[in-house]
Order: C-alpha cells, then structure tokens, then sequence
C-alpha cells in the first residue's frame, strides 16, 4: 500500500467521509488521485462498497494499534527565557502543565502504558508516578546530549508507540487507539528552523540544506516495522559524538531521505510547541509562569508593560550564564541571567565594581551596560546587530584582539581584590568535593603545585586583568561609520592579576597546540616575548587547565555537564607541566619584583 492510500483510508474512517469529494477536501489530493485510491482500497479489500471497512482493515488496526507512550521531559528548555528553572513540561496553559494534559489525554484514549524520559531537575517530575502511574526513566547525561540521547534511555519501548516532546500543547486529541501506520505531526504552515518538509505526494522528507521546511510538532507514532528501524538507528546515532546534540526526529529520516510513515499534517492550532516565552504568552497570556524576575526587571527600567516587551528569544547560553534577546521601545538589549550555581562562582559587588573601573577608564573597552544588580546578577546591555565574535582560527582576527587586550591592559586600572590563581584552584576543589573522573589527579596536581612556585620566581606585574578572556568574549562591533571595532565582554572573573594570564586563558578555550600558542604569544608582544615571560604563559595555561578542570567538576554537580571541555582542560595541565619541565629544566632564579598591592575600584 502506498503512503497515499494509506492517508485516503485514514480520512475515510476517521473524518467518516462517504463521498470521494470529502476526501479530496480533506486530504488536499486532486479528485482523480482521490478515486484511484478508493479503486485500490476496494479492490484489496480494505475498503467495501460505500466504503465501510473490511475484516482485512480491522485487523490491520489490531496490528498496529498503539501500546505504548514515551513522554521526553529531560531537557532544560534553555530557549525559554527568561522563564529560567522550570521544565517545560511543567509549564502551564489554562492553569493544567503541559504534560498532565498529555498523559490525561493518552489515558482518555485508553493508553495507560507511559513512561517519561526526565533529566533536569527530574525531582519535579517525581509526583507524576503516583497521581498519573507512569514510567519515570533517567537520562543521567542530559545536559550532555539532546533529545535523540533522552530517546534512547527508552529505545527499548519502541513498539507501536507514540513518542511525544513534553512541551507540546494539544487543544484536542491527536491519539487514537486504532492508528494503522506510522506517522510525524507536522504544520502546514513554513518554520525556518525545521529539517522536515512535506512533498507533493504528501511524504514527509529531510530539508537539510533548504532553510525550513514544515514546522515540526514533536509528535509521532511508529508501527512495529518502522519502530524496529528507528530503534536500530537511535541506537546507532547517539553511539556516534556527531549526533551529541542531535533531536530525535533525526532518526525518522530513512536511506532514502524519507521519514517512516506519512505526514500528519495539522492545519491549525490543534497542536503547538511551546519553544519560547513568547509561544506561552500566545496560548495563555494569564500563565503563572509569565511572571518572572527578568520580566519585571525589564518592566520597571524601561517603564514599559509586558505587552511591550517583544522579539523575546535565547541566544546560545554563555558557560556560566545564559543570554536573552529583547525589544522594548523599538531597541534591541541583552539580559544575562545567572546560570546555575553561579552564586558561588561569582562576586557580583566585584564585578560591579569592574565595570564602575572601565567606566573610568575613558576607552571603549567593553560592552555598554545600562543595568547591573550587584545582588542578583542580572545585567542589561545593549544589543550589537552588526557584531561576531572573533575566529581564533583567523590570524588576522587573533592579531587584533591582542593588540585590544594589550591596549586594555596598558591602561593599568586597579581594583581592590585579586584572582590569585592558587586561591581560586583551592577554592574550585572545595567547591567540587569529592567529584573527579580522572584517576591521576592528585600527581597532576602536585605537578601543578610544582608550576606555581615556578610562576612565582619569573618576572610579573599585576594590574585589572579580564581572566575570562576566551575568543567568544572578544566582539567585532561595527561603528557609525561602518569601521569595525573590537570590545571585549564579560567581566565577571576580573580582578587584579598577571596581565599574561589573559593570553593563556584565550588559548586553552581555543584548543590552541604549542604552535599555535607560541603565534599568540608574538602577537600580544609583537614578537618581542622574554623568554622568561613565555615560560611564564606556558605555565598558567598548564595551572588555568587544572582550574577549569575543577570549575567543569563544581557545574556538573549544578547538572551542567561539559564533557569535551573538561577532558580538554585536563590534557592541558598535563601537557603543558611536560612541556615547561622539557623546555625549562632548570628552576628560574627568584624574580625580586613582587606585584604592587591592589589600590581601591575606581567608582
């Protein structure tokens, strides 16, 4: 049976279409493909005449009739801002959250076999067990994968399934207890951000490469055939690094770049994912979950309404924050808010003071705040259109953010605190406690104890210092007369330390070898680097690797989990111990300058 009689029958028994005309209303085909259809349906015997079904098409029903439902709840919902800690799936429209009305739905069909996929924050979802009786199962990596990762915990359900995303919401029912293939929902209507597109014969096919394709529901039902082949390949996928963040629907696609089934196409509001804040806002403007901090913040600095507030969506999320875009008053402004477990890592009445001490300074050095709340965390800057971060792999690119880096450092401000590298390595340790995957930490850190004091005989100096300094924070901004312009972002490790802490700090996030280190180093010093210098930077970069190895380990235990990152710091306090004790084998003799103490912030 081809795909499109599959569709006419199932317009038939479920619309209860009795003349040929109804069906070609309802399935969009043209009248002559619609009675081609009927002619082979009858002539197979699924259909009878008038078109009553047959014995042959109730037992096709039987077959294939649903007995199971995987409900994936594991992600964080980072699109949501500046909704900032509640699953998606909890997030209500009409006072019911989207998952209940899920799992009451499914029940009214007369499912009852559920189990849902949870991750972060998996206690809420904990009540669920016993008010709903469903399945709750752990995806213990979720921050390290997405939602094809969430599916595999459950790979092993996929038998005549529905797989469902937990933050979709459904105004009536889409499920059926006698479905008789596999099918995706998707909308009729153009998503710029989907990889499926329904074709002319109203298959669902891949659109990768074609910008958009059918907005994409989250929805599914597999059969027992196509369930077997999508198990196989969600399997398959998330043993391969390259599908890490892939989503489900991925796995959908067969050789021939068509999905398993047909295209359920909803053609109106009947089913809507809830992505964005202003997705929620649009089902339910009375939610309780449109009232937020951030919301109210941006309310009473721009004494706006929240009707005024648009354009509302995530940016990729920083490592220790995440980032939202906003228009209020017809400009465009960034909020930062503070990531989880953010309050240890960061000093907020520092990092004000940082930025009071750029302010003072007279240059254009980083971004332009318009509101920082040195209690809360919460930072208000305006939006660059026209800006990109710098490409560490452009030499040109690398060049001058080091010539802005030397430019902000020559200007010599002082606060009055210090990041001292050993200090926050210690502090990162008793942050983490006793998680740590690497089974020779304890002789690297002694190796690393061994390059601090090394550190501390050669030369330095010490001065307002960026020590977040990765090529990310470093924007190409574009002027009034088109000139582009470098500012550097994101102040809130700063404090007073070696200024050439700030290089070895934008190499390692680089994943910089030697060479390309060396190549940086000469870019900051205009080739002109003292040897004793260079082995100074050799060192931090070793020292910075161990203490980025520990801050992954304290995020971890936040549920943010950076996997890759982390193995990365790790090689590079290793590597670079070798590397110094290779290059360097002799201790330095003692360096007499000692840096001056911190003055107090320019305010």
């Amino acid at each position: 049976m081809k795909k499109r009689d599959y569709i006419v029958l199932s317009t038939v028994v479920r619309e209860h279409c009795a003349t040929q005309r109804e069906v070609a209303a309802k399935t969009g085909y043209a009248l002559g493909l619609v009675n081609a259809s009927l002619k082979y349906l009858m002539s197979e015997g699924y259909l009878a005449e008038d078109y009553f079904l047959t014995q042959k098409t109730i037992d096709m029903f039987r077959r294939n009739s649903p007995r199971h439902a995987v409900i994936l709840a594991a992600g964080p919902g980072l699109r949501m801002l500046p909704v900032n800690n509640t699953p998606k799936g909890l997030l209500t429209v009409g006072g019911e959250a989207l998952i209940e009305r899920l799992i009451s739905q499914l029940h009214r069909t007369g499912i009852n076999n559920i189990s849902v996929v949870v991750g972060y924050r998996k206690e809420c979802f904990a009540y669920l067990a016993s008010m709903f009786q469903v399945e709750l199962i752990e995806n213990p990596d979720w921050a390290g994968g997405d939602s094809l990762h969430s599916l595999a915990c459950a790979a092993h359900l996929l038998d005549n399934c529905y797989i469902i995303n937990s933050d979709v919401w459904c105004g009536e029912s889409i499920f059926s207890r006698s479905e008789y293939s596999s099918w995706y929902a998707v909308r009729s209507y153009f998503d710029e951000d989907s990889f499926l597109r329904v074709n002319r014969e109203q298959e669902l096919v891949g659109a990768k490469g074609e910008g958009g394709g059918n907005a994409m529901c989250g929805i599914a039902y597999l059969c027992s055939d196509d369930a077997a082949a999508v198990r196989e390949k969600v399997l398959l996928m998330d043993a391969d690094p390259a599908f890490r963040r892939a989503s489900w629907e991925e796995a959908l696609l067969g050789p021939d770049n068509k999905t398993a089934g047909y295209a359920n196409i909803i053609s109106n509001m009947l089913v809507t994912p809830v992505n964005t804040y202003e997705d929620l806002r649009l089902l339910d403007s009375e939610s309780k979950h449109l009232e937020n901090q951030g919301m109210d913040l941006i309310c009473q600095l721009f004494h706006s309404r929240p009707e005024d507030i648009t354009c509302i969506h995530a940016l990729s999320s920083g490592m220790t924050n995440r980032l939202m875009h906003f228009t209020c008053q017809g400009r465009e402004y960034l909020m930062r808010i503070p990531g989880e477990g953010t309050e240890k890592l960061i000093n907020r009445q520092r990092e004000y003071a940082i930025y009071s001490a750029l302010a003072g300074a007279g240059q254009e050095i980083a971004d332009k705040v318009i509101y920082l709340d040195p209690r809360t965390g919460y930072k208000v800057t305006e939006f660059w259109n026209d800006s990109r971060a710098a490409d560490p792999e452009d030499a040109a690119e690398v060049m001058a953010c080091m010539k802005h880096l030397r430019l902000f450092h020559e200007q010599k401000l002082r606060v009055d605190f210090r990041f001292d590298l050993r200090e926050q390595l210690d502090y990162y340790e008793a942050l983490r406690e006793d998680s740590m995957p690497f089974a020779d930490y304890e002789l690297t850190r002694q190796h690393i104890n061994e390059l601090l004091a090394r550190a501390a005989r050669l030369p330095r100096e010490e001065c307002l210092s960026h020590i977040d300094s990765v090529y990310d924070n470093f924007l190409f901004v574009k002027d009034a007369k088109g000139n582009e312009t470098v500012r550097l972002i994101d102040w809130e490790y700063a404090g007073m330390s070696d200024p050439h802490l700030d290089i070895a700090m934008f190499c390692i996030y680089a994943y910089y070898d030697q060479e390309q280190v060396d190549r940086t180093i000469d870019a900051y010093f205009n080739g002109a680097c003292p040897d004793a210098i260079r082995q100074k930077i050799y060192c931090y970069i070793a020292i910075a690797g161990l203490l980025w190895t520990n801050w992954c380990e304290y995020k971890g235990r936040m549920g943010v989990k950076y996997g890759a990152y982390e193995m990365r710091q790790y090689q590079y306090a290793k590597q670079f111990y070798e590397l110094v004790s290779r290059l360097w084998p002799e201790l330095p003799e003692p360096c007499d300058a000692k840096p001056e103490a911190a003055e107090p912030a320019l305010v």
